[in-house]
This record gives structure tokens, C-alpha cells and sequence, in this order.
């Protein structure tokens, strides 16, 4: 029997609760606690899925019936919340970013390493359909050596009091970029922030990521009305280019399409060679749902999560030298 707390109930934390209620309806799980120290907003969500609801965390470190939890809180309280239950010898799922601190993060991956417990990290992107097909072809070669990546995660809303884009937006794609490069980090980030509504509270950051052969480019911004949400995804390789709209988790774009090379009388030639495009559907799969799958799977089988404590602990490092390159006006160099 596994049985997993879910702590915070706010809007991401009601959609994990929806998201287990719904593996416990299809036999994939066995218990579903709620826990918030909003009673109210607990008791609501409870009634809405027919769950038992705490109030108090010790509660779930007490209940030997309760095998992990998601930790769906304020990103400030990760790394308190985490320990505790990892030192209570529970698996944890935190969600990203990790902590917001990289000496807290450490210490959450020493201490899962210490205690043989799952930490895992909701890097949601990782789960997505579409980029699990992508990675796949770029690892085929399909698309040929990788040259640039480019990212877009745009809209127009109220910015947080809490963090800036880089932490809120900017840490799905250095860790996505890392992902589909195969790499722990890129050789360096170098990144341009604007503040104009909240002092030290980033509403715009540009993010490039040195990987030596490729560039890769984030735009992240909560000023941007013109197109809406937007959240895509580009990959030019040297023969093809691949591009995911992750609003559309069902399809891959893909164009053959490259820059040929010719020597003439000595000379290096360039041409655009352009054979269309074409879309790879995919079949649908909640990019969460498939991120909670593994989470319950790696309780089961003790295997390394997709997203593990590591990954986590990168993305935090890499967010945190974005925005000192920002702060600096340089380059921040990272090794592996």
C-alpha cells in the first residue's frame, strides 16, 4: 500500500490533489492525505474529492501509513519542509524551484543521499510528451549537430511578490536546456534582468546558456500582452529544427530544413535547403500526471526519479548565476 500527503492547497497544489485522487480512482494508488494550515481551503478540496485533510505536518511524519509527500508550499518553507520528512524517513516530491538558496539544496541532497530517501523535483517540462519525443530525436541524430536553442515563456499578468521570472519561468528552461544538450550545465550564463514595477523583483530577463557548439536563448516576461500566453520551445540542428508549443502537448513540429555548405573555386557557399514541414502527432499524456507516475513508481522500485534532487539542485545553481550575471553585467562560468 502507498499512501502520499499533499501539503499546500493553493493553485498548484490543488492540481496535484486532483492529479492523485485520480491515480487512486484508477488503482495506481492507495491514499491521498491533504494538509494545509488553511482549514478552510483544506476542508473544501477534501469534500470536492472525498480525501482526508490535516492541518498539521507532524500529523503525516506520525502516520506510518503515509509513505511520501508533495511538497506544494511557498518556495521559502521547501527546504525546512523537506528535511523534516526526509529525516522521518518519507520520500519527498518538492516542487521547483527546490529551495532558493543552493547551500539549501545541497544540504536536501545530502541528506536524501544520507537517508536513502526520494527526493524528487517537479521539473514538469522533463514529463511533457512532446519534449520526451524531441529528446528522442535529438539523441537518434535526427536533428543533426544542435547549433541553437530558443525559448519563449511570455504573458501579461501581476508580477509575484515572492520571486522574479528567473526563479518562477527562467529555471524550467536551464534545466531544460541542460536536458535536451545532455549536459549537467553549460560552460556559462550570461543574463540581462529589468525590475520596473518592484524593486529586486525581476519582471523581464533575457538568459543565454554557452554550451561550446550551440547558444541557448530564454526571453521570460510577465509584461508581454501581444501574443498572449506564449510558451515554445525552438531547437535548430544541421539538419533539421524542431519546435514544441507546450500549450500543445500532442504535437511536435518539425522542419527539414538546413543551411547547405558548397565549395566553389576555393570559396564556402551558403543555401537554404527547404524540403516543408511536417507535424509528429503525439499521444496525449498530462505532462503532471506523468510526473506523479514516477514519482509513485520510484517510491515502489527505490530507482532515481527523472527529476531527481541533483537536477534540482543544478537548475537552483544555474538560476542563481543568471541572476548574478545580471547583477555583475558579465558572464558567469560553470563547470561540471
Amino acid at each position: 500500500m502507498t499512501g502520499i500527503g499533499v501539503i499546500g492547497t493553493g493553485y498548484w497544489g490543488k492540481n496535484h490533489v486532483r492529479t492523485y485522487s485520480e491515480l487512486v480512482s484508477d488503482g495506481f494508488l492507495e491514499r491521498v492525505v491533504i494538509c494545509d494550515i488553511n482549514e478552510k481551503r483544506a476542508k473544501e478540496l477534501s469534500q470536492a474529492f472525498n480525501i482526508d485533510y490535516l492541518t498539521d505536518h507532524q500529523a503525516l511524519i506520525d502516520d506510518s501509513d503515509i509513505d511520501a509527500v508533495s511538497i506544494v508550499t511557498p518556495s521559502p518553507t521547501h527546504y525546512q519542509l523537506a528535511k523534516e520528512f526526509m529525516n522521518a524517513g518519507k520520500d519527498v516530491l518538492v516542487e521547483k524551484p527546490m529551495t532558493m538558496d543552493i547551500d539549501e539544496a545541497k544540504e536536501l541532497v545530502r541528506i536524501s543521499e544520507e537517508t536513502g530517501q526520494i527526493l524528487m523535483v517537479g521539473h514538469i517540462f522533463r514529463h511533457h510528451p512532446a519534449v520526451k519525443e524531441l529528446k528522442h530525436r535529438i539523441n537518434i541524430g535526427e536533428l543533426g549537430s544542435i547549433r541553437l536553442i530558443s525559448s519563449n515563456r511570455l504573458s501579461f499578468g501581476a508580477p509575484r511578490k515572492d520571486m522574479g521570472v528567473v526563479y518562477a519561468l527562467g529555471i524550467h528552461e536551464v534545466d531544460m536546456f541542460c536536458y535536451l544538450m545532455d549536459k549537467d550545465y553549460p560552460e556559462s550564463i550570461l543574463a540581462d534582468t529589468r525590475c520596473t514595477l518592484q524593486q529586486d523583483i525581476e519582471e523581464t530577463a533575457m538568459i543565454s546558456m554557452d554550451f561550446g557548439a550551440a547558444t541557448a536563448y530564454a526571453f521570460e516576461s510577465w509584461l508581454m500582452p501581444a501574443s498572449g500566453k506564449q510558451r515554445d520551445l525552438i531547437v535548430v540542428g544541421s539538419e533539421k529544427v524542431a519546435k514544441i508549443d507546450y500549450l500543445k502537448p500532442q504535437e511536435l513540429q518539425m522542419f527539414d530544413i538546413r543551411i547547405a555548405e558548397k565549395d566553389f573555386d576555393g570559396k564556402t557557399n551558403f543555401s537554404v535547403e527547404n524540403e516543408g514541414s511536417y507535424t509528429i502527432p503525439i499521444p496525449y499524456a498530462e505532462p503532471l500526471r506523468e510526473e506523479l507516475k514516477n514519482f509513485i513508481d520510484c517510491i515502489r522500485s527505490r530507482d532515481n526519479p527523472l527529476s531527481n534532487g541533483l537536477i534540482g539542485m543544478r537548475a537552483v545553481e544555474m538560476a542563481e548565476s543568471a541572476l548574478e550575471s545580471a547583477k555583475k553585467g558579465c558572464k558567469i562560468p560553470l563547470s561540471n
